[in-house]
């Protein structure tokens, strides 16, 4: 069906979420954008677009205007972006609230974002009833239907299904590509999570760039990633849709189910994040695992062992990128992995390994036949960014040494807009005319860029980034507690953290980690919550009156 710009004819950084399903919806009506998995429901280009216009025409009229957010909770991935759709198609932001979140992580997300319509599955309207006392902000409560009963609740409520009997037209707004598309939290080094603001140039010129080189109408991605982070909303579902193939949504990742699912939609392309690639490569061998259709496989990060899994399931391309949701993906690698195997001919869908790799230059994309180094990351987008390696006086170091990663946009729109709520914090973030990503990098003399670490207190789990102040100002709620500090861990496998906790008691009074995890429960979702505790009899501080955390990571683990 061809390439993905022979679908659009205005330019990529002019695009927008629904002038591209508008244009899907005309040139491809028939053919088919999402399947839901689980139930093989199946929604083609114009149906999605129908949809969507129906559900932004009901927005509208609940006072949903252009530029008004619009919060999001749920679990189901094609309501989700049903809802998503008709959002961005009213004008409105879409705003998601990951679905695992309670308590004062709810109330906080809620209060920062401001919605004008929070739209929630039945199932998690009793947290944010449990919550009600914490906010400070009114907002409409639209209520999808899962089948579970809607607890009682104090709020008035809207059932979603009303807004889908909206009017079909297309609505009466104009969407630029410099309107903000989403609000999307993301939890800095320190303090509480930050909602990054995203105009939709962000989305098509930058963060998209890997899996537009690798995907044409003939591709079906597959994705369980959730949906309230931009790997799986725009990475898979959007890239995707631009390309004008199809979409396989699943509810979470099963290493058990994974080939099954590849083969039931013939899927190929994927995300696999650290702890998956594990979860993979630990099953038992067998000569049939290059006998697939997965060809195209995005690795985030890059493992050091990514050759042997591109050579035992038979992957053609393996791309790679530095990727934040500020900044999208700056620094790209296309590494060819073919010539290990690749993918079998009877198995290839869509484009093959020469094609991608000239596709790739065509978007200022390099592409590579092996890597060197460990944390490898890709090189510098040029056409769209400057990158630096800045020691802590912004001050650009040679090839070679260690600094903070920075970035510089060369156009408007490519990076995020500000911190939204938080214009100390973007001022911080942005100083000296660089965005400061809070990571440690180096570069070579090639141009190569290498990941060494994070900066700060952030904590990696199970695809998540996790604030540890947010652990620990839930953690000090507890009357026994006088102070608390929580840190990474390294888990078992899969290159993630696992979360460690000092608490330090009040005087006179006695703690345990039993009584430290009832107090959590309710309080902070269950992936936030500590792996270890342990009880210190004071929490040391540098002459600053800072936590002396790599000494209580160094106790812990000894």
């Amino acid at each position: 069906m061809g390439t993905p710009e022979s679908l659009d004819a205005r330019p990529i950084e002019e695009i927008t979420i629904d002038s591209m399903l508008r244009t899907r919806a005309d040139r491809i009506p028939s053919e088919t954008a999402l399947i839901y998995g689980p139930d093989d429901r199946r929604v083609t280009y114009a149906a999605l677009n129908e949809t969507a216009n129906r559900i932004a025409n009901g927005l509208r009229e609940r006072g949903v205007e252009r530029g008004s957010n619009v919060s999001l909770m749920a679990a189901h991935p094609l309501e989700t972006l049903l809802g998503m759709f008709g959002i961005n198609k009213a004008g409105g932001v879409y705003s998601p609230i990951n679905f695992e979140y309670e308590g004062e992580a709810l109330s906080y997300q809620l209060n920062d974002t401001d919605p004008e319509v929070l739209v929630i599955e039945d199932r998690y309207v009793d947290r944010v009833e449990a919550v009600r006392d914490d906010l400070e902000v009114g907002f409409e409560v639209v209520v999808m239907d899962t089948g579970a009963e809607t607890p009682q609740t104090s709020f008035e409520t809207t059932p979603f299904a009303e807004l889908r009997e909206g009017s079909a037209d297309e609505p009466d707004v104009d969407v630029s590509w410099n309107d903000t598309a989403s609000i999307v939290y993301t939890s800095g080094t320190t303090g509480m999570p930050k909602g990054v603001v995203l105009p939709h140039r962000w989305i098509f010129a930058n963060y998209i760039a890997p899996k537009r080189a690798v995907l044409n109408a003939d591709d079906v991605v597959h994705t369980s990633l959730p949906l309230y982070h931009i790997g799986g909303v725009y990475a898979d579902v959007v890239a995707g849709l631009v390309a004008g193939g199809t979409v396989a949504l699943w509810d979470q990742f099963s290493p058990q189910a994974f080939w099954d699912r590849i083969a039931e939609y013939e899927a190929t392309s994927a995300t696999l994040i650290s702890v998956m690639m594990p979860w993979l490569t630990n099953a038992p061998e067998t000569n049939s695992d290059r006998e697939n259709t997965l060809s195209k496989v995005h690795m985030q990060p890059l493992p050091e062992e990514y050759e042997t899994i591109a050579e035992r399931f038979g992957f053609d391309i393996v791309t790679v990128a530095f990727a934040q949701t500020e900044t999208g993906s700056p620094i790209v690698g296309v590494v060819r992995t073919d010539e290990l195997g690749g993918t079998p001919d009877s198995y290839r869908r869509g484009l093959g390994p020469e094609a991608v790799a000239e596709r790739a230059r065509e978007l200022n994309l390099p592409v590579v036949d092996g890597v060197d180094e460990e944390r490898y990351m890709g090189r510098v987008r040029d056409d769209i960014v400057e990158v630096a390696v800045l020691d802590d006086r912004d001050r650009e170091l040679p090839p070679g040494e260690v600094g903070e990663l920075c970035i510089r946009p060369k156009r408007p729109g490519l990076l995020l807009e500000r911190y939204h709520a938080k214009p100390e914090r973007t001022l911080e973030a942005t100083r000296n005319l660089w965005f400061h990503t809070g990571d440690a990098a180096y570069r070579d003399e090639s141009g190569n860029f290498y990941f060494v670490d994070r900066l700060g207190d952030v904590i990696r789990r199970r695809g998540e980034n996790i604030s540890s102040m947010q652990i620990q100002d839930a953690v000090s709620s507890h009357a026994a507690v006088e102070a608390a500090a929580a840190f990474p861990i390294p888990a078992p496998e899969g290159g993630e953290d696992q979360v460690g906790l000092a608490v330090e008691p009040r005087a006179g009074d006695e703690l345990d980690e039993e009584a430290i995890a009832s107090h959590l429960t309710g309080r902070i979702p269950e992936f936030m919550r500590p792996d270890e505790t342990f009880v210190v009899d004071e929490i040391p501080t540098t002459e600053t009156n800072k936590m002396r955390k790599v000494e209580l990571r160094e106790r812990l683990l000894e």
